[in-house]
C-alpha cells in the first residue's frame, strides 16, 4: 500500500505466462513465449534475444540480481545475460538470507559513487510449500484453532483434486501431512505474503537511508499468480483464470505521479519499454510490448488486451478489460477438476462474473468469433526467429523441481 501510494498501480496487470522460467523470459525481453519458445521451467532462451540488463549494461549501467530457483541461474536458463553480478541459487533462500545480500549490495553501491545500478530481486517464500515464518505462520489463522483437529476434512477433499504429481509427491504428502483444514494453508500463503512485504519494506528503507531511493525507479510484480481452491485448482498456477493469470505491478518513478491507479489491461512485456523510455534508452526492435506511461495522461485509464499462455503449452487466451477467452491446446487430465479438451472454447464475463463461473462461449457466438480474432491479432508476427533450447538439468535440480510440485 505504501509503495502503490508513492507510484502508480495497475490493478489490470497480466503475466505473459503461468510459470516461472518462460514468465522471467518475458519480462526482461518483452517477447511473448511463442517468440521465446521456453515454455516449461527446463527451457532455456536463445543467446540472440536481448535483455534489459544487457540494454543498460551497454549504456554504462552496473546490472545485479539475486535468484532464488536454480532454473534461473545462467547455465540452465541463460535469462541473466548481461548481468555482471549475480547471486546464483544452490539453495533455496528465504527472504531474510535474500535480503541480507541486497542490503549488502545497495551499501556497496553507496561506496562505489555515482555509477547508476540495476538490480533484479527474487524473492520466493510464497511458492508451495508455504513455510510463513514465526508470527507469519498465524497471522491469517485463527488462533487457538488446531489445523490438525476437528472433521473438516477440507484438505483431505481438496487434495482429490490435486494433480497426480501432487498426490504421489512425498514432499507434499511431508508438508501436509496430518493437516485436515485447508484454510490453514492458505493462510500460510498470506503469511509469506505479508513475510514478503516486510522485507520490501526493509529494501525501500534501506534505500531510503543511503539515500538512494530519490532516484530510485522502481517496479514491483510477479511472474504469475497461484490458485487457492478456484476451479477446484489447488496451490498450483495453473490455468489461465485470474488468480493464476493477474499479478501485482507497481512503477514507482522518481518525480512520477504518485498515489494513481490506472484499470487499463496492461502485459508483463510492456515492463522492459516502459522502464527504457523512462530513461531515454533506445528500445530494441524484438519488443513486443509498449511504453505504459502515455497511459497516465488520458483521462479515461482503461481499455486495452493482453495475450495470456500457459506452461506446457496447453492452453492459450487474451483478457480485455470486461471479457477473458481461453482455448485448450491439447486433451489432457493433469488437473482433475478441469479436464483440457483440444479445441475448446470458454469467454466469461468479467464484469459480471469475476470469479469466471460461468462460462457463456456457447451463448455469444459472434463476441467469442471477436475475441477469437483479438487473440489472432496479438500473435500476429514474430520477434525473430528465436531458438528455445532444453536446458540440462542435473540430479539435485531435478530433486528440487520435484519438491516444488513441478515433477513426478
Amino acid at each position: 500500500d505504501a509503495l502503490a501510494a508513492a507510484g502508480v498501480n495497475f490493478e489490470r496487470a497480466y503475466t505473459t505466462v503461468t510459470t516461472t522460467t518462460p514468465s522471467f523470459a518475458s519480462l526482461l525481453t518483452s517477447v511473448y513465449p511463442s517468440d521465446h519458445g521456453v515454455y516449461s521451467n527446463t527451457g532455456r532462451i536463445d543467446d540472440r534475444l536481448v535483455t534489459l540488463p544487457e540494454i543498460l549494461g551497454q549504456h554504462g549501467w552496473h546490472t545485479a540480481a539475486i535468484v532464488n530457483l536454480p532454473w534461473l541461474n545462467p547455465d540452465m536458463s541463460n535469462i541473466p545475460q548481461g548481468i555482471q553480478e549475480l547471486a546464483r541459487c544452490k539453495h533455496i533462500r528465504k527472504a531474510d538470507r535474500t535480503n541480507r545480500w541486497i542490503l549488502d549490495f545497495l551499501d556497496r553501491r553507496k561506496e562505489a559513487g555515482d555509477q547508476p545500478f540495476f538490480l533484479w530481486v527474487h524473492y520466493i517464500d510464497n511458492h508451495t510449500p508455504y513455510h510463513a515464518p514465526g508470527k507469519y505462520a498465524r497471522m491469517y489463522y485463527p488462533e487457538g484453532k488446531d489445523p490438525r483437529a476437528g472433521s473438516s476434512g477440507s484438505l483431505q477433499r481438496a487434495w482429490k483434486q490435486f494433480p497426480e504429481h501432487h498426490r504421489d509427491n512425498p514432499y507434499f504428502k511431508k508438508w501436509l501431512g496430518g493437516i485436515t483444514d485447508a484454510d490453514y494453508v492458505v493462510a500460510a500463503y498470506k503469511g509469506s505474503g505479508s513475510w514478503i512485504d516486510e522485507h520490501v519494506g526493509a529494501v525501500i528503507a534501506r534505500l531510503k537511508r543511503n539515500q538512494q531511493w530519490e532516484n530510485t525507479l522502481l517496479v514491483f510484480l510477479a511472474d504469475h499468480g497461484e490458485s487457492l481452491g478456484e476451479h477446484g485448482l489447488w496451490f498450483l498456477h495453473g490455468g489461465l483464470y485470474e488468480p493464476t493469470a493477474r499479478i501485482p505491478l507497481i512503477l514507482r518513478v522518481p518525480g512520477g505521479p504518485a498515489g494513481r491507479s490506472v484499470g487499463a489491461v496492461v502485459s508483463q512485456v510492456d515492463i522492459l519499454p516502459t522502464i527504457l523510455a523512462r530513461l531515454g534508452l533506445p528500445v530494441p526492435k524484438q519488443a513486443r510490448g509498449k511504453d505504459l506511461w502515455p497511459l497516465l495522461g488520458k483521462r479515461t485509464l482503461s481499455g486495452g488486451a493482453a495475450l495470456l499462455e500457459h506452461a506446457g503449452f496447453y492452453f492459450v487466451g487474451v483478457v480485455t478489460p470486461r471479457y477473458k477467452y481461453i482455448r485448450h491446446r491439447s486433451s489432457r487430465k493433469v488437473y482433475p477438476a478441469y479436464p483440457m479438451k483440444r479445441g475448446r472454447e470458454e469467454l466469461y464475463d468479467l464484469d459480471k462474473d469475476p470469479g469466471e463461473k460461468t462460462d457463456i462461449a456457447r451463448q455469444s457466438p459472434d463476441l467469442l468469433a471477436e475475441m477469437r480474432a483479438l487473440l489472432g491479432k496479438l500473435k500476429e508476427g514474430k520477434s525473430g526467429e528465436f531458438e528455445a533450447a532444453k536446458a540440462e538439468v542435473d540430479e539435485q535440480t531435478e530433486e528440487m523441481l520435484r519438491s516444488l510440485g513441478y515433477t513426478q
